[in-house]
This record gives C-alpha cells, structure tokens and sequence, in this order.
C-alpha cells in the first residue's frame, strides 16, 4: 500500500528539487565554451594580424589619395577586413568577369592576386580619359586597350604595396599577368591557406570591393623571422651607426634659407602712401653694427655685412643660443 506523504515531506522533496536545479544552472553558467574549427585552423596571431593591419591601413590611405587625384573626384578607400581562409573558398567567391592580377614578388620570391572590380576598372579608364565616368551596370572583361591603361594604376597600387610592407621587410614586386576568370588563376593548391585582404573603395556613394590574396607561408615566412618578431614584441631597436650615418648624410644635403636682415625702421600709413622716387628712409641700425643673420626666418647668427671678392658676404661673428641650445 503507497504511503501518504504528510506536508512536511512535500516542502522537503520540493526544497531539494530547487537546490539541485539552482545548482546545475550555476555549473553551466561557469563553463566557457570555445568555437574551434578543425578545418580552418586560426593560424594568424593577434600580433600579427595588427601587424597586417598597420601595413594595409597606410595602402588604403595612399592608394585612395593617389587615386582622388587621378580621377579629380572624393575617393574613400578603407580597409574593410583580413581574413585567413582556403584558397578554394577565395577563387569561389570571384564572380567572373573580374580583374586579376597575377603579381610576383622577389626575395622572398612568392606569386600573390590583385583581385578588382571588372566595373571599377571601366570606371576608372574612362575618368582618366576625360569621361564623366558613369557607373557601370553591365559587368563586362576589359578589353586590351583597358588593360593597358589599368596597368599604370596596377603599378602604383604595387609600389604602395612595397612602400607600406619596407616596415618589416623589403621586397620587389612586378605583374606577370591578367585573367578575367579566376579558375585560371592557381597560384597555390586549392587546400592551401591565404591571407585576404579586403578594401572598400567608395566613389560618389558606390561602393565596390577590392582584394589582395597572399599564400599564407609566405606571410608567415616574413612575419615568423626572429627580427620581425622583435619588433612586434619590443618596437623598434635603437639606431644602428649605418642609420645613423645615412640620417646625419641626408641632414647635410638639406637646403635651408639663409637670409640677412639689414635693417628696419617704423613708418606712418601717411608716410608710406607718400614716398617719392628718391626718397631717403632712415634705418634704426648703424653700419658698424652686428646684423642678424636668420637661418629660415629664425636668428641663428650675428654678422657683419660687407664685399669678398665684388661680391656681397656677411661674416658670422657669434652665435645666438636659445634656451634649449647646448
């Protein structure tokens, strides 16, 4: 025969329910979980994505001016972002026709993409023929004549990618060649991991894509060496004396204004609207006096003005010091 509880036993058994509950979701509260992908393995570290992100951030910044310039209108560029996929899911995410460029750099000696908007680049060939440049509806290949005109661009854009990666290491690249669909560019195998960096490029409130693919050994070949990795955790080291001397050359070579001043004196409004040809205007300095001598508008020196072979010389006589001076 079941027992009957009495209400005492109820409120435990309820009390104990609770308890064991309040417990549970405590423990699933406490636990982190972390997405982990197997198949993409996150082989870029934080620093180093910095890093690559420092580098293009100056790329976007320069090659957005230079093309404002060219095209005589606001161009923004930004980077948009940096992600490590497989080269696979790259090449699929091209819709042909599209302009790529294949590009090689020397020492270290790799093959990277330049991947543009096919309707980018019509826009840009006809502003630089004086067009009104239109948008493109229609995505279309660009014909040779758009190739070589887009090639001049291309080289600028290379040589911001050079300038902006000599703060970890210096390269030479070049263009090898064009292809409109990105199933005949195979620059490493398809399994293979890249690095894909991805710019925004707005011109009059159209916005369009534009991305540079780097094979990952690559990166990580420069990025991993023991000197950039220095420089990551501890900055930059102090001067070597090759630097030193090369800074202090190029300080030697540097034109500056060099100018004397002769004289001054105070003139009335009256009297400056009255002067005749002929006049006479008396200088507060006396001809045996010490003439200052300004380097860029700035008093540097005292001397003394006179003639060195028929020509006029001033004599530095000593030297004015500021506070800061040694």
């Amino acid at each position: 025969m079941a027992k009957i509880l009495s209400q005492e036993e109820i409120d435990a058994l309820l009390a104990n329910v609770s308890t064991e509950s309040s417990f549970e979701e405590e423990d699933k509260g406490k636990q982190k979980v972390t997405v982990y992908d197997f198949k993409h393995p996150n082989l870029v570290s934080k620093e180093q994505l910095r890093l690559l992100e420092t580098i293009h951030e100056g790329l976007a910044r320069n090659f957005g001016v230079f093309l404002s310039a060219q095209l005589r209108m606001i161009v923004e560029m930004n980077l948009l972002a940096i992600d490590q996929i497989m080269y696979s899911e790259f090449v699929m995410s091209i819709a042909p026709p599209s302009c790529i460029y294949v590009c090689k750099t020397e020492n270290p000696s790799s093959p990277f993409v330049l991947e543009m908007n096919s309707q980018l680049a019509i826009f840009i060939v006809e502003r630089l023929f004086g067009g009104p440049g239109t948008p493109v509806n229609e995505a279309r290949p660009i014909s040779v004549i758009e190739q070589k005109v887009m090639k001049r661009v291309i080289d600028r854009l290379l040589e911001e990618v050079v300038k902006n990666w000599e703060i970890v290491t210096h390269f030479d690249a070049s263009t090898e060649r064009y292809e409109s669909n990105p199933e005949f560019v195979q620059i490493v195998p398809s399994s293979e991991p890249v690095i894909v960096v991805s710019f925004e490029i707005k011109i009059h409130g159209h916005s369009t894509l534009m991305n540079i693919c780097y094979p990952y050994m690559w990166v990580s070949s420069i990025i991993s060496s023991p000197d950039v990795q220095e420089k990551i955790l501890f900055g930059n080291k102090e001067a070597t004396t090759e630097e030193k001397i090369v800074i202090q050359e190029n300080l030697y070579h540097t034109p500056v204004d060099l100018s004397v001043l002769l004289g001054k004196t105070h003139l009335s409004i009256r009297d400056f609207l009255e002067l005749q040809l002929g006049d006479v205007i008396l200088l507060e300095n006396r001809t045996d006096a010490l003439l200052p001598v300004l380097i860029n508008n700035k008093h540097a020196f005292n001397g003394v003005v006179g003639l060195r072979k028929k020509r006029l010389a001033v004599r530095i006589d000593s030297i004015v010091k500021g506070e800061k001076d040694e």
